[in-house]
């Protein structure tokens, strides 16, 4: 489509803007505008133009420039929206400002670091984590990366305790992730693993209990209409220690939102699966920073060799980021393990035979949406047992025992319409609301505290219908009028499922570029025992045959040329 063709797509508004200013220059970039926008709409900092494309912006002045004064930024064969290519260098300084190694009066003594580190993580299987947790120690900003089960939660339990117990005032401490559903899911997860360190004194322990997740949004108290943030450079969060879960999700300006709000001192370590759908907005900060892989400076690694009882290996850890490779979810001879180590490598042939290998937990399936619906109600038949019975906490419990994700919103409004339809064959849907719905949070709301993302249930409440939504204090009821925007989300997109995890996980495949390598093991990754692929073997080698990678220059800007 050219910008003409259609008046109201961004690049025609953009175009027309730069004829008034510069009429000559305009018509050189206009073949190039649509591109550039709809490469960054798909998450890309920059598109890549070819020698002839190059030597045309090169002479598109003042509209294209290589310093950002310009609305374009030509770097070789690289063309950037001016604030995209602002906003990735801003986001390295921020990193960069934090990086900076731990001092020895920083940091428990070695000797003492080194004796918990070996009580804590002990054995070959925490091998990982131990080398995670001591770089940790000795570095200001750090990413812990590795794929379900691997124990990026434990590593960051353990390793908080450690700087807890010994320090001489206790730390401040925030813990964050892009959405409700993963804030509360990381509270959950570290209280479980604070309580599983042995010999950790009652204090300490009870303090890490005492630590809540909450939303980057609310941490840095974005405030409507434009979100601007509370918290800034110019003031900061009063924070020692950050950590900030799913950080695959994090775009490149809530990124460098939330880094410039921290304090040259903060200790900031980022937990994420690098294989995962990168964030909706632009940038893919997880993957530029696990892709780093210079080594531990000479001054770290002897500390590390203090720290640790034996050499690490190399593929382990490195300047800014430990890798944990071990998964104690998933083993060898786990079905959704193997899926995804297949998937995620891009190896259709063993990731497909899996479906044959694991019968039991891996199927390929094919059916009308009716049919899905039919065979998604039988599966849930658990769920609704608990919602006749009016048990509220039974239906929390099995509402995940199986789940429908899709690739696509308009998939999952097909399936959600075809459910609907169903329960009001059965009789179970004899009005808007009705027991057993499971709506989607679809926009932050500050007055509920519920946030998009949230899941929650109607069910039944003293003479009437209530909505109720779990916490990290347990289940609450909301009265339906006070309920933010929502949906009926019997079956929920892929991007909206991370930082979940369901026992039986149903994927709606798509046709199409969209339907990618991270997505499908995005959505594999989600289950914890079975996976039902209700697509073809053709759209499945298609998928894992997409990886296409974000285009960032961030790595570039994190290691500036000293000339």
């Amino acid at each position: 489509m050219t910008p003409d063709s259609d008046p109201h797509a961004p690049a025609t508004h953009l175009l027309d803007l730069f004829r008034r200013h510069a009429p000559e220059a305009a018509a050189t970039v206009a073949p190039l505008l649509p591109r550039l926008l709809h490469a960054l709409a798909d998450g890309h900092a920059f598109v890549w133009l070819s020698a002839a494309e190059r030597e045309a912006a090169a002479s598109a002045a003042p509209l294209v420039g290589h310093n950002g004064a310009s609305p374009l930024v030509l770097q070789g064969r690289k063309l950037f929206l001016a604030r995209q290519w602002q906003l990735e260098r801003d986001l390295a300084n921020e990193i960069n400002r934090l990086s900076t190694p731990i001092r020895a009066d920083e940091r428990p003594a070695d000797a003492l670091a080194a004796a918990k580190l070996q009580q804590w993580f002990d054995g070959e299987h925490a091998r990982d984590q131990q080398a995670a947790a001591a770089l940790t120690l000795c570095q200001r900003f750090v990413l812990i990366g590795g794929g379900p089960g691997t124990g990026k939660t434990t590593t960051i339990a353990k390793l908080l305790a450690l700087l807890c117990a010994e320090a001489t005032r206790r730390p401040s401490v925030a813990l964050a992730a892009p959405t409700g559903k993963a804030a509360a899911r990381m509270s959950q997860a570290l209280h479980r693993a604070i309580d599983g360190i042995t010999g950790l004194d009652a204090d300490t322990a009870a303090f890490l209990r005492g630590l809540e997740s909450q939303t980057i949004h609310r941490l840095l108290r974005l405030r409507p209409p434009h979100m601007t943030p509370f918290h800034h450079a110019r003031n900061r969060l009063a924070v020692d220690i950050l950590v900030a879960d799913e950080a695959s999700m994090i775009d490149n300006h809530l990124f460098w939102q939330l880094l410039c709000a921290l304090p040259d001192h903060c200790r900031v370590i980022l937990l994420g699966d690098s294989q995962q759908l990168p964030p909706v907005g632009a940038g893919a900060v997880l993957n530029v920073l696990a892709a780093d892989t210079d080594p531990p400076d000479p001054d770290t690694a002897r500390t590390l060799h203090a720290l640790l009882p034996a050499a690490w290996r190399e593929n382990v850890l490195f300047a800014r980021h430990a890798r944990l490779h071990i998964s104690h979810r998933f083993g060898s001879d786990s079905a959704i393990g193997c899926l995804a180590r297949a998937s995620a490598s891009g190896d259709a042939d063993t990731a497909w035979q899996q479906f044959a290998r694991f019968p039991n937990h891996l199927q390929q399936r094919h059916g009308t949406p009716a049919q899905q619906a039919e065979a998604f109600y039988r599966a849930q038949h658990a769920y609704w047992q608990a919602v006749d019975a009016g048990d509220i906490g039974a239906a929390f419990a099995r509402h995940t025992d199986t789940v429908v994700l899709a690739a696509r919103r308009r998939d999952a409004a097909a399936f959600n319409q075809a459910c609907l339809d169903l329960l009001r064959r059965h009789g179970r849907r004899p009005s808007e609301w009705f027991a057993g719905q499971i709506l989607l949070i679809t926009r932050n709301d500050p007055a509920t505290a519920l946030a998009n993302g949230d899941i929650g249930l109607v069910l039944p409440h003293e003479n009437g219908l209530a909505a109720w939504f779990a916490g990290a204090h347990g289940l609450r009821r909301l009265p339906l009028n006070r309920l933010p925007a929502h949906e009926t989300a019997f079956a929920i997109t892929v991007h909206k499922s991370q930082g979940s995890e369901y026992r039986d996980v149903w994927l709606l495949p798509a046709d199409g570029d969209d339907f990618t390598r991270a997505l499908l093991y995005t959505a594999i990754t989600r289950a914890t025992t079975a996976f039902s692929y209700w697509g073809s073997e053709e759209s499945f080698r298609r998928a894992l045959a997409r990886a296409h990678p974000r285009r960032s220059n961030l790595g570039s800007y994190l290691h500036p040329d000293p000339a």
